[in-house]
């Protein structure tokens, strides 16, 4: 009778996709994302540039406080047409179309984001730009903003506050708002995965279940004091 032989494997001898899939669970420390007061500089400049009503400067400010305060992925703000801004009595979301692996999803928002988001779209009618459901929200003078064009403006405010590295760009602010969730909601994993749109829960907890340097440094604070 023929059997089957048992393949054993042994400590530092998994196959090469293995490894690769091993390598792969990061938690927090694996991560680029902004600090609390990193986070707030990057906002204030950003919004004190656009107080001087320059239209690039408006714009790159709602582009980055929506990455900040939504967790969008960077694909995701460059795609939204002003459709998908859901600001109406009684709503306060982002309707995200087409996020990864070709899944729709509603992204809740705060209310300071809401009253930025709608402020933008009146601001948009005012400059003479259309604000139908399938026009883009973000646009400039060579069309509609890619990806790129918003990666491009997140490392040069980032170079500027002197916080740049490589690594860290526009993907940090969605890090940055899912550790600011993850910290000011309780620990609540089910939420955030959810606002983010990962496929499983056990994705968002590996690389988010981790305390962040910012907790440690809290509980140790008055330690022995």
């Amino acid at each position: 009778m023929n059997q089957t032989a048992q393949i054993i494997q042994f400590p530092g001898t998994l196959p090469t996709k293995e490894k690769a899939k091993e390598r792969k669970i990061r938690n927090i420390d694996g991560i680029k994302y902004l600090t609390e007061p990193q986070a707030k500089a990057l906002r204030r400049m950003v919004r004190d540039q656009a107080a001087t009503r320059k239209m690039t400067s408006i714009r790159e400010w709602m582009a980055v406080d929506l990455l900040i305060s939504s967790g969008l992925r960077v694909s995701e703000a460059a795609n939204l047409r002003c459709g998908d801004i859901k600001t109406h009595y009684g709503e306060s979301a982002v309707f995200v179309r087409c996020g990864k692996g070709a899944k729709s999803r509603t992204v809740e928002i705060p209310d300071s984001l809401k009253k930025h988001l709608r402020s933008f779209l009146i601001w948009k009618e005012n400059q003479g730009e259309a604000t139908g459901p399938d026009d883009p929200l973000f646009i400039g003078q060579r069309g509609p903003w890619a990806s790129s064009a918003i990666q491009q403006i997140t490392k040069k405010y980032l170079r500027v506050l002197g916080i740049y590295e490589p690594g860290k760009s526009a993907h940090s602010l969605r890090h940055s708002y899912a550790v600011a969730y993850y910290r000011e909601s309780g620990h609540d994993l089910r939420g955030l995965q959810k606002q983010l749109g990962h496929s499983s829960i056990q994705t968002t907890g590996q690389i988010y279940v981790d305390v962040s340097r910012e907790d440690i440094q809290h509980s140790i604070k008055n330690l022995w004091n």
